[in-house]
């Protein structure tokens, strides 16, 4: 990010505005094509994800110039050159319609969207959280990787402040492991290390988190030395 991170829960998108008014809270994070993480708010976020990766297609639609000839190629609504006359109603009378059952009543909207949270998905790099979610969701609930911090920061802990990623021991798909691992925090260290799939992840995250407390020399060490330790 260009700017100074001041605040890494503000919304990084609507403070690039112009006129960027009070800050946004930014629950979500993304990570951009060079590897580096934003904070984002949820209409942002959804916008990061559908327009994000289709913006070659959609920034030539968005031109000025092509908006204006898009802008005077409107025609009017003139309904009586557009649609026919209506037809004459029958005067016979028809047969009454059989009787269909009635459907089955729907599920509340926040029940249907409950489903969809926490569900594996193929095309993306995610993380299980072990942590107790909202009743109807998945039993295993699945995170995704560049998302877990904000994630974590969704949870409280028994003194009702929020959870740090590096707190919740998050677990990869069978197979896979973290290969780079943050022991500059106090927090980071405390937990053994906070993992990371690649070096330039890594990189991304002491940029964004350099506001953390940094790790005491005993911290860091005895995290390295777990982290160095042959597995059992």
């Amino acid at each position: 990010m260009a700017r100074e991170l001041v605040d890494a829960t503000t919304c990084d998108w609507h403070a690039a505005l112009p006129d960027a008014g009070r800050p946004i809270s930014a629950p979500s994070q993304r990570t951009l094509e060079n590897g580096k993480e934003v904070d984002l708010c949820d209409s942002c976020a959804w916008a990061f994800d559908f327009y994000y990766p289709r913006r070659q297609e959609v920034l030539p639609l968005l031109q000025p110039a092509v908006l204006d000839a898009f802008y005077r190629s409107a025609r009017g609504t003139d309904t009586a050159r557009r649609f026919p006359d209506q037809l004459p109603i029958p005067t016979t009378e028809q047969p009454a319609p059989a009787s269909t059952p009635k459907a089955a009543p729907k599920a509340p909207a926040s029940t249907r969207a409950k489903r969809h949270l926490g569900v594996w998905k193929d095309d993306v790099v995610q993380v299980r959280c072990p942590l107790p979610h909202q009743r109807g969701t998945t039993r295993k609930y699945w995170v995704d990787l560049r998302n877990r911090t904000g994630h974590a920061r969704g949870h409280r802990k028994g003194d009702g402040t929020s959870y740090a990623g590096p707190d919740i021991a998050f677990e990869l798909p069978p197979g896979e492991k973290f290969t780079h691992f943050c022991t500059e925090h106090q927090v980071c260290a405390e937990n053994g290390g906070y993992g990371f799939l690649t070096a330039d992840s890594l990189t991304a995250h002491l940029h964004k988190s350099k506001d953390w407390p940094t790790a005491t020399k005993e911290a860091r060490d005895a995290a390295e030395t777990r982290l160095q330790a042959p597995a059992a």
